[in-house]
């Protein structure tokens, strides 16, 4: 059976992964040497060369077994090694008096995951922390041997989390805002209702309410603009699991929040991926540029995800402008304007809030 190609290199791709994330594994694609040699090639950079491996493994040669059984064993070190460095930073941080809860990462793999370590090695390790905490949780870490990178009040005044970096250990993220830079939802309510969960050797560390990690896992796949096919599985794979009124309740938090337009836009995208919907029908209110969330603005963010991730000006402007129309209603506009004009301003002026 000869894959047919769609238009460009990167979307062929990703029919290809997509096709065996969500169906059994197929000897049509695993059997051709052409096809399985761009899923190893690429795998590893859409973030599902875990998953992969141990889907095909017992249905490819002895000698393809190899590189599943690379790909598993490297998967498994980086978890292992994640959640040593997860539960080292919590405890820092626990000794500052911050509270935290774990985002994604290795303990979603814990919860998720069956062995955890398909899931994909996080490269960073995120965290929600309140914002009145963020200058204690930067000094606790700082102690640590990370850096700070740029200013605490600019991430503030302009992001959604505080990057932190280590010349050996993985990045750390804090979140005090979900998602979406300024324009997102602060973390503070989520402590109110985070649950603990328990990891190796019986650590307890909090992570989201589940209505809260579904929304939190939509956004962030919204805001990253589908840059991998690692995230649309996820959300369909962790959605799809959960109680309906677990669904129900992060539908109406992402409506009260105004980010009807993203979970829209995640419907399309996964519909069109998996052949399944992730919302019944009806589920949320119209937007204002509803008519404009469609598969067509999915495969627009994912084609694009590699030029509008560059640093160029045009290239993050872009990927505003595509943001832009995610938003519920006017007044949202707005809040995107002002971060199409940050970005400008930054290109020109990067170090404006340096000194406050």
């Amino acid at each position: 059976m000869r894959i047919i190609e769609p238009a460009t290199e990167r979307q062929s791709l990703k029919a290809l992964l997509f096709r065996l994330l969500f169906g059994p594994a197929d000897p049509a694609i695993l059997n051709d040497a052409s096809s399985w040699n761009r899923i190893k090639r690429g795998a590893g950079s859409e973030g599902v060369a875990p998953i992969i491996a141990f889907s095909a493994r017992a249905h490819v040669s002895q000698a393809e077994r190899l590189w599943c059984d690379r790909v598993l064993a490297q998967s498994w070190h980086k978890h292992s090694a994640n959640l040593l460095h997860l539960r080292k930073i919590a405890e820092s941080l626990d000794v500052a008096g911050v509270p935290v809860i774990a985002l994604k990462g290795p303990v979603s793999a814990l919860r998720h995951y069956d062995p955890p370590f398909l899931r994909k090695p996080s490269v960073d390790l995120d965290l929600a922390v309140r914002e009145e905490h963020i200058p204690a949780a930067c000094a606790a870490l700082t102690r640590t041997g990370y850096r700070v990178c740029g200013s605490i009040a600019r991430a503030i005044a302009g992001s959604h989390h505080v990057v932190l970096e280590h010349p050996s250990l993985p990045r750390v993220e804090l979140h005090f805002r979900l998602s979406h830079g300024v324009s997102g939802v602060t973390v503070d309510r989520f402590f109110q209702r985070a649950v603990e969960t328990e990891g190796p050797g019986g650590w307890r560390i909090s992570v989201l309410h589940p209505a809260d990690e579904l929304l939190h896992l939509v956004l962030h796949m919204v805001q990253d603009r589908f840059a991998t096919a690692f995230h649309l599985y996820e959300v369909h794979r962790i959605w799809n699991k959960a109680p309906q009124t677990v669904r129900d309740e992060a539908i109406r938090i992402a409506v009260d929040n105004h980010f009807a337009g993203s979970l829209t836009l995640a419907d399309a995208a996964v519909r069109l991926r998996s052949g399944h919907p992730l919302l019944p029908p009806g589920s949320l209110p119209k937007t204002w540029l509803h008519w404009r969330l469609n598969e067509d603005l999915y495969l627009a963010m994912e084609s694009n995800a590699v030029v509008i991730a560059d640093r160029t000006l045009p290239g993050r402007l872009k990927g505003r402008w595509m943001d832009l129309q995610t938003t519920d209603r006017p007044a949202d506009l707005w809040r995107s304007l002002r971060g199409i004009a940050n970005v400008a301003v930054d290109s020109v002026w990067p170090h404006r809030l340096s000194a406050r």
